[in-house]
Formats: C-alpha cells, sequence, structure tokens
C-alpha cells in the first residue's frame, strides 16, 4: 500500500512532468557511488558525484535508480532492478563513480566489500562492467556508459583514507568490445590517473553536471567540453576519452543549437565574467520569491510570456512557451487556491557564464482542489532553474522539480 503522503508530494512532479510531454520511462539510469571502502583506500567524492550525478539525470528525464556505498549483493540487487526497468526503453545510462580495476583485460567495479587478497578471487568479489553493459544492449536501444572509476593496484592493501582514486598504479581501465549502439565514456585516459577531486566532486563529475543539459548539444561534444573543463581543472594530469558505436546522433535535451566548444578562458578572466553574469544574487531570490512563486491565477499565459525564454527546456523536453503556458494552466485550473513558499536559506545561486546562472532552491507547495472531498496536494519540493539574462531582467531558460523529504 502506498502512503498517501508521498502521493501527494510526488503529484506536482509527475502530472506536470506528464502535461509537458517529458517521458522518463523511455530514459532509465544506474547510478553508482562507492566509496567507504572496508579493504581498499577510502575515497571521499563518489556518493557526492553519484548524488550529483542522479539529481542531474532526473531532472533531464531520466528514472534513475541510484546507490551508495553498496556491498556487493547489494550492488547485484540495483543491476537486477535496472534490468528491469531497462526492457523497452530508448536510452539506458550507467553511471559509475569508486574504485575499478582490469585484470587480464577485463574490467570490474568493487563493491565496498570486497576482499583484495589475489587475483583469482576477483571474479568473486567484484562485478564486471561488461556484463552490466550486456545487459542494456539487449534491453536498449542506445546504451551510455560513464566510468568515473580509480586505476589504483587492486591488491594493494591501504589503510589511508581520502586521496585520489588513482593512488600511484597506472594500470587502467581497458577498452570494451562494444556493440552497436554503445557509447563508452572514461574519466581518464588508459594508464593514467582519475582524481577523486579536492571540492565536492570530482573533476570529471563537476564538468559532466556542468555541461550534459546544454540544449542540443551531441553526446560527442558533451565529451569535448568535459574533457576540456577536465584539463584544465587537473593541469592536464586527466585526460578524459571515449569509445562508441552509435549509429544515431544522442542529445541528453533535444533541440536548440550546440554552444561552441571553444578554449577555455583564463581562470581569473572566467570567475569575472561568472560574477558579472550573475550579479547582484538578491535580484534572483526576488526573482524566485515575487515572481515565480507568485503565479497570475487570471493570467498563467502572461505569466510564462513574462518569465520564459521562447522555447524552455522543461523536465529535459524542449516546448513551445505557449505549450507550457497551456500545460500550466491546466494544472492550476485544477484547484482553488495555492501556497507557494521559498525556504528561507535554501537558495544556491552558480553562475554558468555571461549573462547566465542556475538556481537550486526548495519550496514548500499546498494546493487546495476545487473538487469537494479531494485531499489537498502538499510537500515539499527542490526546483533547479537555468536562467538567462534579458533586456528586462531574468528568465527561464529551463526548469526540473524533484520531490523532496
Amino acid at each position: 500500500m502506498s502512503c498517501p503522503m508521498v502521493r501527494s508530494r510526488l503529484a506536482i512532479v509527475i502530472l506536470l512532468a506528464a502535461a509537458l510531454g517529458a517521458r522518463a520511462e523511455g530514459r532509465v539510469a544506474l547510478v553508482i557511488g562507492n566509496g567507504a571502502y572496508q579493504e581498499a583506500t577510502s575515497l571521499a567524492n563518489p556518493v557526492n558525484d553519484a548524488t550529483d550525478v542522479a539529481a542531474r539525470l532526473r531532472g533531464l528525464g531520466f528514472t534513475v535508480i541510484e546507490g551508495h556505498d553498496l556491498e556487493k549483493r547489494a550492488l547485484e540487487r540495483r543491476i537486477g532492478e535496472f534490468a528491469d526497468a531497462l526492457a523497452g526503453a530508448d536510452a539506458g545510462l550507467f553511471y559509475y563513480a569508486g574504485h575499478g580495476v582490469q585484470v587480464d583485460g577485463r574490467n570490474y567495479i568493487l563493491p565496498v566489500d570486497a576482499r583484495l587478497d589475489g587475483a583469482v578471487k576477483l571474479q568473486l568479489e567484484s562485478v564486471p562492467i561488461d556484463q552490466v553493459l550486456d545487459i542494456m544492449e539487449h534491453q536498449a536501444k542506445t546504451s551510455l556508459v560513464f566510468l568515473d572509476a580509480c586505476r589504483n593496484n587492486p591488491f594493494a592493501r591501504s589503510g589511508a583514507k581520502g586521496g585520489d582514486r588513482a593512488a600511484r598504479a597506472l594500470s587502467g581501465l581497458a577498452p570494451f568490445d562494444a556493440a552497436r549502439g554503445s557509447f563508452i565514456a572514461f574519466s581518464t585516459a588508459p594508464g593514467a590517473v582519475a582524481l577523486d577531486g579536492s571540492g565536492r566532486n570530482s573533476p570529471f563529475a563537476a564538468a559532466l553536471i556542468t555541461h550534459i543539459g546544454r540544449p542540443g548539444q551531441s553526446i560527442n561534444d558533451l565529451m569535448i567540453a568535459v574533457r576540456r573543463d577536465v584539463v584544465a581543472a587537473t593541469g592536464g594530469q586527466q585526460r578524459p576519452w571515449e569509445q562508441g558505436s552509435l549509429v544515431e546522433r544522442f542529445e541528453f535535451v533535444p533541440g536548440g543549437a550546440a554552444q561552441p566548444t571553444t578554449d577555455k578562458k583564463p581562470p581569473a578572466v572566467e570567475v569575472a565574467a561568472a560574477e558579472r553574469s550573475v550579479g547582484d544574487a538578491g535580484a534572483i531570490e526576488d526573482f524566485v520569491r515575487n515572481r515565480y512563486l507568485a503565479p497570475d491565477a487570471n493570467d498563467i499565459a502572461g505569466m510564462v510570456e513574462r518569465l520564459y525564454v521562447a522555447a524552455p527546456t522543461i523536465f529535459g523536453t524542449q516546448v513551445e512557451r505557449g505549450a507550457a503556458a497551456a500545460a500550466k494552466a491546466g494544472w492550476f485550473a485544477q484547484f482553488a487556491s495555492w501556497t507557494l513558499e521559498l525556504e528561507t536559506g535554501s537558495l544556491d545561486v552558480a553562475p554558468r557564464g555571461e549573462g547566465r546562472a542556475e538556481a537550486s532552491f526548495l519550496i514548500r507547495y499546498d494546493y487546495r482542489p476545487k473538487a469537494a472531498g479531494t485531499a489537498a496536494v502538499a510537500g515539499r519540493a527542490r526546483v533547479m532553474l537555468g536562467l538567462v539574462r534579458a533586456e528586462d531582467g531574468w528568465r527561464i531558460e529551463s526548469e526540473t522539480t524533484a520531490a523532496a523529504p
């Protein structure tokens, strides 16, 4: 039996996504972050990386199966759930952050309880990555794999905490024999190291999160942007690479035009430009609190006209502003009244280049239906807005919402 409160919290996400034509069932992702190893070197960032990548993918319309610090049996169960969810999917995606090793040309991911006694036991203590890829290639039309895995010696016991994902060994991961319709991205080149990072995310995860939502960008152009950022962030120590056999163009966010992949500006110049793009963060808070969260029930179309770009990307799907207005008007028409409140202190504004910013925040919502005897739709949600500066202020170019506990 499902919980009524859970249903109410998810209602705004599910109904609005459906109204705008988002097809979560067409894209399924398995996202794993393992860092709390019992015998291998612990890693600080994989759980952060998995959490943030999963949130980004949900915002792009993926159904996400997520796992953190999984022992072998739990990891196998997650893979089984992924296999079930993949049946008939347009695209399957596997993202893994944590320890990964190569033995005799075969790649493995390590559960946190793996005992590294020797190569003979490895097949019992770990999970071959090619098995996951085989499941994807049989179940989904397009298979995408992102491996942010370490390159250290799997048999070197270490009690050290934190540090980088590669330690000192340079064995690397081996190339895959990928079937048609697959794309595999590695966080670093064969024989090179992949850093865990000194901030919240690894360099690879940070770049992937930044660039994955750009409208009209092919996955190949995505990897160019990711590689450029990682090389810059690591001083050339780490260079992502990829191999693929896709037979059709794949875009995480269809439509629009891919932005040019020019060389990055020097850090000081880039930071200054980013600061100019955001300006007074108070203006964005005012936009969110007094415009975005204050819809005019009598003029939803006018509100969308004033707040959104001509073809915003909503729940991972690019729609015309008129279609977005119609969907939102249909949603609000169900209710006699509503309350939308910004949670104090939850707003996080990040610059995304000249004239662009990303705003993430928590809201509390309470919708009162018109129909007598119908329960209110109430709860919390996290909203992520991609903003672009216009002559009359900020406009929304992308919008995603996820239920929050």
